[in-house]
């Protein structure tokens, strides 16, 4: 999403509720509602862009399942670990000046 100040929100739409099986060809069906939603039709489906922003990509349950799905612990999610263990781990955070 691009707005008229030239500011940019991107996000997965696969991400969404209602949209992770969706075709390529269904997702480029979207249609802006106004200046505050974006509406799929052929999938009936709807968001607020407001929401978008905020975070909230589909039902609370919807929402919890994703979040597990992050935490779980697969095979390569542990050899990936150890790899990046290898290097120094993960980067310290530098202070924002």
């Amino acid at each position: 999403m691009e707005f008229s100040n030239g500011a940019a929100f991107l996000f997965p739409a696969r991400a969404l509720e209602g949209l992770e099986t969706a075709t390529a060809a269904e997702l480029a069906e979207v249609e802006l509602m106004g200046e505050t939603g974006l509406h799929w039709e052929g999938l009936d489906v709807d968001y607020s862009i407001s929401g978008l922003m905020l975070g909230i990509f589909g039902s609370t349950a919807f929402m919890e399942a994703q979040r597990r799905g992050g935490q779980s612990r697969s095979p390569a999610k542990v050899a990936a670990s150890r790899v990046n263990g290898a290097k120094g781990g993960r980067p310290r955070r530098t202070a924002a000046t």
